[in-house]
């Protein structure tokens, strides 16, 4: 039998990854299964098994999948703009993803967060402490530039965003309140943060 490469292994597993984004948007993690994974993907149950334990490694492979994708938009300052700007538009951008129902993992992230240990998986608290290391870089960049105040404590600051932020895109994904107004809400953590920052 002929050997298969560690390259079309890993194309394959890609795929997986790829297919299991879609099954997560639409289901959420709960309700998701194995047999829906091999259904998006149409492949066998070996197939699946051979590159995935359990439902819990295909979302981490989704969720790496997904993080990559939006490397594109991750918050990266250009030094010779106003930073505050920048910070505003890249909060937009975040919270706005939210509205792509397609391939949305907030309803599968919260799901999987809330029923895991992040000790069991260290890929999360990686991807916490990544996102709070750029947003504590940026507010020391505006510190330096004088346009952040000194008086910050940058950790706790980057860690109150990240929790606003993911608390906006669940309720708007899960709509619990009626008349729920995004930009409303936008403009007003931009306010807030303006007021901190300045």
């Amino acid at each position: 039998m002929p050997q298969v490469s560690e390259k079309y292994l890993e194309a394959r597993k890609n795929k997986i990854a790829i297919a299991a984004v879609n099954v997560f948007a639409k289901k959420g993690y709960s309700n998701a299964t194995m047999k829906d994974i091999m259904d998006e993907v149409q492949i066998s149950r070996g197939g699946l098994y051979a590159h995935f334990e359990n439902i819990d490694t295909v979302f981490l492979a989704a969720l790496k999948y997904d993080d990559f994708l939006n490397i594109e938009s991750a918050l990266s300052p250009d030094p010779k703009e106003p930073l505050f700007p920048q910070l505003k538009d890249w909060i937009q951008k975040t919270v706005l993803s939210v509205q792509d129902s397609d391939r949305n993992l907030v309803r599968a992230k919260s799901e999987f967060f809330l029923s895991h240990n992040a000790s069991e998986f260290p890929y999360l608290q990686e991807r916490h402490e990544k996102l709070a290391n750029v947003i504590q870089l940026f507010i020391h960049m505006g510190i330096e530039a004088g346009e952040f105040r000194d008086t910050i404590d940058v950790n706790t600051f980057s860690e109150l965003l990240i929790a606003m932020i993911d608390g906006i895109m669940l309720q708007q994904y899960n709509q619990f309140c009626s008349g729920f107004n995004l930009s409303k809400r936008i403009d007003l953590l931009n306010t807030m943060i303006e007021r901190i920052l300045s």
